[in-house]
């Protein structure tokens, strides 16, 4: 067949590793951040560390021969795979003993291991050469974006349950951390989109296309209401604060899947121009799957 096909070698389990893996470090990152504002977050370094830990356990569960789940520590000069799997067994351990000792400095320098994390998740999708959706330079500030905004999301969903830091969220930085990482992921999504719009199988963009009014409804504006929101009508903070969290959880979560299981056609092939027959002149070059350039 000519035309791109639909990958079929990753499935929800390789899409959960991405989904967990950016969650958690994203809770992680920011978990350290607001703490340097004053915020008690330590205690979510446990949760951050147990969505990477179960991101893993899903690839480690789509292996065929589990067994050989150890080849990937083989070649970190050139696989971003390995890379990622390395910098976990320094992270996954840094984050639980931050949450038992409770301790601000550390989780600091766990923030460190989790960004590179959620780098080399980027990079894993980046560095697949047949497929457009993944290939592109944008896909991976998209990815980062997303991370940090799924894990802003937690953190609002869990907040309220540590005295006090709704209240220091809102009338700190916070919020407009929240906010900024909100409108980056919304830049970084239609960034990503334009990207592709002439440079992507058909299917592709027909899938990203029905999944964009959820990404920048349902993601990028009713986060922003809700978050204003909160800051005018403190009675409201905690409910505020948890939907809109759960918006920008969610919705990053779609993303990805949508991305790695439905926008994932290879690119077929292509010839430059048709050939010509006899002594006649030769056709324009043809592209099954592929739409004209606008």
């Amino acid at each position: 067949m000519l035309g791109p096909t639909l990958q079929k070698r990753w499935d929800w389990r390789a899409a959960g590793n991405f989904i967990c893996g950016g969650t958690g470090t994203g809770l992680m990152i920011l978990a350290a951040t607001l703490s340097a504002m004053g915020l008690a977050t330590t205690n979510y370094a446990l949760l951050a560390s147990l969505f990477v830990a179960a991101g893993l356990g899903l690839v480690w569960l789509e292996i065929g021969r589990p067994l050989r789940s150890m080849n990937v520590f083989r070649n970190p000069a050139t696989s971003w795979m390995t890379r990622e799997g390395m910098v976990a067994l320094l992270l996954i351990p840094m984050g639980i003993l931050t949450f038992f000792i409770e301790s601000n400095s550390l989780l600091v320098l766990t923030a460190l291991p989790a960004a590179f994390f959620l780098f080399a998740q980027a990079r894993i999708l980046h560095m697949a050469k047949g497929i457009p959706a993944w290939r592109t330079h944008a896909i991976n500030p998209m990815i980062l974006t997303t991370g940090l905004v799924e894990g802003m999301g937690v953190l609002l969903i869990l907040t309220g349950l540590i005295s006090g830091n709704i209240e220091a969220f809102f009338k700190g930085y916070g919020w407009i951390v929240a906010l900024s990482l909100v409108f980056l992921r919304g830049v970084a999504w239609l960034n990503y989109r334009y990207s592709l719009s002439n440079n992507a199988p058909e299917q592709t963009l027909r899938v990203l296309e029905r999944s964009n009014i959820v990404i920048v409804l349902l993601g990028f504006a009713t986060p922003i209401v809700l978050l204003f929101m909160g800051k005018q009508y403190a009675v409201y903070q905690l409910g505020l604060a948890a939907a809109a969290g759960a918006f920008m959880l969610f919705t990053g979560w779609f993303l990805k899947y949508q991305i790695i299981i439905y926008a994932a056609y290879y690119q077929g092939f292509a010839i430059t121009h048709t050939p010509a027959r006899g002594a006649g002149k030769p056709g324009p070059g043809l592209k099954p799957g592929w739409r004209l350039p606008q």
